[in-house]
């Protein structure tokens, strides 16, 4: 039998979600914590378990290696939750990565490239800021806003940059992950093939009104900042609809001023985030709502490019999948992963199960181990695929 070993991987995932768990809320294991520490020495042991030398790096990137010659195929995800969090986000890619190492290893098979799997810390960016250990790993920008925080947890960006790898001795960057929505299950789809990770621009949006008193001011005679608000709101919404079926728009936060019940609100401000698999239709519906409304003023702060994944391994993941008669779905990812400091330097490629209901970073956060499985399995043979390439891809 030369498939991975679910029963070992489904154990593992299950004894690494219950350091940090807490009955009726899930899993925390926010990193620079004991819980962290704790998981990541799990995970350490693991990796040792199955043949590779680990290492971790000064901002806690767990990095365990099989030797080889030539350029390094890459296997990472992370394993810090947000508070109460599930067990498969991120840990899932990780763990999977290690099995697919150990079952190449038990069936004999020697590697010609070096093979690392890759813990990153931080990826949900509750301490220091989103995918940190993946930016310090790749030499990402690390912006004006993770700067305090590194000192909090005393951090230094010498640390920071002595993390750098060179990017240019990594055949390849596998990530493998839950699909955290429900697009997979209600396709019946059981492989996701994304081919990057969308664009987001988010914008602070300020109405202006005139504030007055609510009992003496009819109502032909108000110029109510809320009203106008929920108007500009639902347009947007009803834009980024026609503009693209990909589109997602949303505001979830939304501040009245003056905020008094017997006053007409006179300002409001919210924040508007787009997400979308290119930048263009975005700009445009931004672009037509506020020339739109003379009362509404935006301000960009921020504007983050999609990231694609490689065609060649693209092509590769559907020739795998057509051969095992597994139903894949082309897609794109609609969140953020490790993967964004990747793919703009190294061929990368992001894989999805599904995801039960489409809930993640919940307690409630499940998927089957069938699905568990192909996945892990589908993994192995990329990595045994790309180790018999010869050249870049």
């Amino acid at each position: 039998m030369n498939d991975i070993n679910g029963s070992r991987l489904s154990r593992r995932l299950t004894q690494l979600g219950q350091i940090g768990f807490m009955p009726g809320e899930g899993t925390t294991r926010l990193p620079y914590t004991p819980a962290y520490d704790e998981g990541r020495t799990y995970v350490q042991r693991c990796m040792e378990q199955a043949g590779l030398q680990t290492s971790i790096d000064p901002v806690g990137n767990l990095v365990g290696e099989l030797p080889g010659k030539g350029k390094t195929i890459c296997i990472g995800s992370h394993i810090d939750t947000v508070p109460g969090g599930g067990i498969y986000d991120g840990t899932y890619g990780v763990l999977a990565g290690i099995e697919c190492v150990q079952r190449l290893r038990e069936m004999g098979y020697q590697n010609r490239h070096p093979i690392q799997v890759v813990a990153f810390t931080e990826e949900e960016g509750n301490v220091i800021g989103g995918t940190f250990g993946s930016k310090a790993f790749t030499g990402g920008e690390i912006d004006g806003a993770m700067r305090p925080n590194l000192v909090l947890h005393g951090l230094t960006m010498e640390e920071v940059n002595a993390c750098r790898r060179d990017l240019t001795q990594y055949q390849c960057y596998l990530e493998l992950h839950i699909e955290q929505g429900g697009l997979l299950e209600a396709e019946g789809a059981q492989i996701g093939l994304a081919g990057g990770i969308v664009g987001i621009v988010r914008y602070r949006m300020t109405v202006s009104g005139c504030a007055n008193h609510a009992g003496s001011t009819p109502m032909h005679l108000r110029d109510d900042a809320l009203v106008s608000a929920c108007r500009i709101i639902t347009k947007l919404m009803d834009r980024a609809r026609a503009a693209s079926p990909d589109m997602v728009c949303t505001v979830g936060t939304l501040q009245v001023f003056p905020g008094a019940v017997n006053v007409i609100p006179g300002k409001v401000e919210f924040i508007v985030e787009l997400r979308n698999p290119t930048m263009e239709p975005m700009d445009q519906v931004i672009a037509s709502v506020l020339e739109e409304h003379a009362d509404l003023t935006g301000e960009a702060y921020i504007r983050q490019e999609p990231t694609q994944c490689s065609p060649k391994l693209m092509e590769l993941s559907e020739r795998l999948c057509r051969g095992r008669g597994i139903h894949f779905l082309n897609m794109f990812s609609g969140a953020g992963h490790d993967l964004m400091n990747w793919g703009q330097t190294v061929p990368s490629m992001l894989l999805f199960i599904p995801s039960k209901d489409g809930i993640s970073h919940s307690i409630r956060e499940y998927s089957a181990p069938e699905d568990l499985y192909r996945g892990a399995q589908l993994l192995m043979e990329m990595v045994q695929a790309l180790d018999q390439e010869e050249g870049d891809l």
